[in-house]
């Protein structure tokens, strides 16, 4: 997203598109609570040098910074208690951390000098998938051991200068979904359409989504200029895709994919609503957050808007820093948001509920932050979801208030209209209620009181209490905290 004013480093180029990560965990009845979590980031002067820092999820958010240097341009991921740096354009790598080692660097590997990397998806432990923006071969790796075990040509999706401008990825149901930018490279503008390029994870083989057409077609998009966080819902096979569009024209948003049936369901909302043009965005249940600008990013809001009724709900923050992401944590009902301000950098946290900022400073996170993940290892017995860039599968269970001193709202996604009982375990897995649920106000969300009371009335102890639907084939769920 090329800037004519602001230093390329300083801003979000087409070439070298921000992005985010996180991966979401769900305990099973009988399971160990989690181990560890953290919010880690990747921070970066955007020239010559980067590191991680990692910061908790609750106040009082106590940073650690300078954990372990990286690339100067870097994205971050998360899968199977690893953390994934993407280092972009000149670094050209895939840096593997282990948080559980004091942020050691356990493997690191290139994926082709000049390439530009951009994401990295995984189908398995030993089967990931690397965009690579300078390209027009797709990567496939194995992850354990930095190989590379196979290639996708996506040359059938390039504008005239040969290249697709391939970015961030996603993965449902054994297909990856890639966004295709097509960018001029004579004018660094965006060229209509834009697409999701789709590979049978099974075979990479492109899939043909429009066969009565010549050649092979992509998902063609409402807006060009897909970039930045692209969200999975796993229950509804929903990807949420971000389209910049043109700088300064309002002509973007976020669009919802069927990742089944391989077409638009319109637009969730878009840039005129929101007032501005789309940057990083984050959702949960029937809220979300966006940030937005409207002019070069010297101004940068985060707004809220309904996702059911695409109507902009609010402005929670204003800086005059470039703000490369926001990450949503359901399980403790935070926002984070990191400003790249130049006097005050550093991570703010809000409130999901109500868009209150909870930080009265931003939170230093040692050089600027660039992006953003959602952290949290497991012991045996724990179930974690992965998937494309965001899953949507564990914001798919949300508790309000969260923590709680007394009664909490557990609400969640459903299929199929069911109303099942809502089983209430402790962290040894012992089940402490079952509370029938009521339809919610939106539609395939239910709803449920629980006043923090056992099956006998007594009050449980403070402490973490995991809920999930009884006999809707998903054994997933949600997590609130009790507190006295």
């Amino acid at each position: 997203m090329t800037r004519s004013i602001r230093p390329a480093r300083e801003r979000a180029p087409l070439r070298a598109a921000l992005l985010s990560a996180a991966f979401i965990v769900t305990a099973a009845p009988g399971s160990a609570p989690l181990a560890e979590e953290s919010l880690v980031a990747v921070t970066t002067d955007y020239e010559t040098s980067g590191q991680c820092a990692r910061m908790g999820l609750e106040s009082p958010w106590t940073v650690e910074a300078n954990l372990e240097p990286i690339g100067s341009d870097p994205v971050v991921r998360a899968w199977r208690n690893r953390i994934y740096v993407v280092n972009r354009l000149f670094a050209d790598n895939i840096q593997v951390i282990d948080p559980e080692a004091g942020f050691e660097t356990v493997l690191e590997f290139s994926v082709g000098a000049g390439s530009n990397p951009q994401d990295i998806a995984f189908a398995d432990d030993d089967k990931a998938y690397v965009s690579r923006y300078e390209s027009v071969w797709l990567y496939e790796v194995d992850p354990s051991t930095g190989s590379i075990t196979d290639s996708i040509d996506l040359s059938v999706f390039a504008d005239a200068d040969g290249l697709p401008e391939m970015g961030r990825m996603a993965l449902y149901g054994g297909r990856l979904f890639v966004q295709i930018q097509r960018i001029d490279r004579s004018t660094w503008t965006p060229l209509l359409p834009s697409y999701l390029a789709v590979v049978d994870v099974a075979t990479n083989a492109l899939i043909d989504v429009d066969p009565s057409a010549p050649g092979v077609q992509g998902i063609p998009l409402r807006a060009s200029n897909p970039n930045g966080a692209m969200l999975l819902d796993e229950e509804t096979g929903t990807i949420y895709v971000g389209e910049t569009g043109s700088y300064l024209v309002l002509d973007g948003g976020i669009e919802k994919i069927a990742a089944v049936s391989l077409v638009s369901e319109g637009w969730v909302v878009t840039e005129a609503t929101l007032g501005g043009d789309l940057g990083g965005f984050t959702l949960s249940g029937s809220r979300g957050y966006a940030v937005v600008s409207s002019d070069w990013f010297y101004t940068t809001r985060l707004v809220s808007f309904g996702v059911f009724t695409g109507s902009m709900t609010g402005t929670h923050y204003t800086t005059d820093g470039y703000v490369p992401d926001v990450e949503w944590d359901t399980a403790t009902a935070h926002v984070f948001l990191a400003d790249r301000k130049i006097t005050q950098p550093g991570v703010h946290v809000f409130d999901a509920a109500t868009g209150t900022k909870l930080t009265a400073s931003p939170r230093n996170t040692g050089l600027p932050p660039a992006d953003l993940v959602v952290y949290r290892t497991v012991q045996a017995g724990v179930d974690v979801a992965e998937g494309g860039e965001a899953l949507l599968g564990g914001r798919f269970a949300w508790a309000e208030p969260n923590p709680a001193r007394g009664g909490a709202t557990l609400r969640f996604r459903v299929p199929n209209g069911a109303t099942p009982e809502v089983l209430v375990y402790d962290v040894r897995g012992r089940l402490v209620r079952a509370i029938r649920s009521v339809r919610a106000p939106v539609a395939d969300f239910l709803e449920v009181g629980w006043d923090g009371r056992d099956e006998t009335g007594r009050e449980v102890p403070p402490g973490v209490y995991f809920y999930r639907a009884a006999g809707t084939g998903d054994a997933r769920g949600g997590r609130v905290v009790i507190v006295r």
